[in-house]
């Protein structure tokens, strides 16, 4: 899996499936913008293998708990497990 981050409030972590050719993946992403990956206009989200966002709002427990069960992974602190209880 690939993300793509802009660590600020409002903005999203983008998060994309393992490319083949990370440099192939790279020179087709800055030729974008985030507002085509979200249209997937002109199939660009498909090409890239876009599997969606998590906005980042004003609790990071928050993001960080989306961003582990996007990732399929298990809270790796009793801190974290709790909060998104």
């Amino acid at each position: 899996m690939v993300a793509v981050e802009t660590p600020q409030l409002g903005h999203a972590t983008y998060l994309f499936s393992k490319p083949q050719s990370i440099e192939a993946f790279l020179a087709a992403y800055v030729a974008t913008t985030k507002e085509a990956i979200r249209h997937n206009r002109a199939n660009v989200a498909d090409r890239l293998g876009f599997l969606g966002s998590i906005v980042h709002g004003s609790i990071p427990r928050v993001w960080l708990r989306a961003l582990k069960d996007r990732l399929g992974e298990a809270a790796d602190s009793p801190q974290v497990a709790s909060e998104g209880e």
